[in-house]
C-alpha cells in the first residue's frame, strides 16, 4: 500500500517511540540486574528473552501499521529511537529505579522482620524448657536464645527506621 508524505512521516515518528520503548523495556532488564545477582546462565537467557520480545514487537508493529512492508526508514526509526532514548533519558531512569527497587527492598525486608518477632519470641521462650529436655542441646539452645535477642534489637532498629521514613 502507498503511504502519503504525511503517512510516512507518522509511521517514520511511531516507529522512534517503538524503539524508544525498546529502550525502556531493555533498561528494565539493567534494572533488575543492578539489584539483583545473576549468573551467566540467567544474563543469556534474559538476553535472548529480550530479543525474541523486542523482534516481535517490531515485527507487530511493523505488520499493522506498515501492512507488512519492509520499509528502511522504519528500521532506521527504530534505531534512532533506541538511540536516542540511551543517550538521553536511559540514566536517569536506571538511577531513579535502581534507588527505588533498593528502598523498597530496605522496607519489605524490616516488615518481614518485624513480622517475624513473635516466631523469633516463641524460638527463645522454648529454648530454655527445650534445653532441659534435650541436655545435650543446651548449647544450641543458647545460641537460639541469643539469635533471637539479637534479632529483637534489631528489629526494634528496623522499627525506628521504618517509623522515621514511612
Amino acid at each position: 500500500m502507498i503511504l502519503s508524505m504525511s503517512g510516512q512521516a507518522w509511521l517514520f515518528l511511531s516507529m522512534v517511540l517503538v524503539g524508544a520503548a525498546i529502550g525502556l523495556f531493555y533498561d528494565a532488564f539493567r534494572i533488575l540486574r543492578k539489584t539483583a545477582r545473576h549468573s551467566g546462565f540467567a544474563v543469556t537467557l534474559e538476553d535472548l528473552f529480550f530479543w525474541v520480545a523486542a523482534t516481535g514487537l517490531t515485527f507487530y508493529y511493523m505488520l499493522h501499521r506498515n501492512y507488512g512492508e519492509m520499509r528502511l526508514f522504519s528500521l532506521v526509526g527504530v534505531a534512532i529511537g533506541i538511540l536516542l532514548y540511551f543517550a538521553t533519558v536511559s540514566r536517569w531512569v536506571i538511577i531513579v529505579f535502581v534507588a527505588v527497587v533498593n528502598y523498597l527492598k530496605r522496607v519489605i525486608a524490616a516488615a518481614v522482620r518485624i513480622i517475624m518477632v513473635p516466631a523469633r519470641l516463641v524460638a527463645a521462650w522454648l529454648a530454655g524448657p527445650l534445653s532441659k529436655v534435650y541436655g545435650g542441646a543446651l548449647k544450641h539452645t543458647r545460641r537460639v536464645r541469643r539469635y533471637g535477642r539479637g534479632k529483637l534489637r534489631a528489629t526494634a532498629r528496623d522499627w525506628g527506621i521504618v517509623r522515621r521514613k514511612v
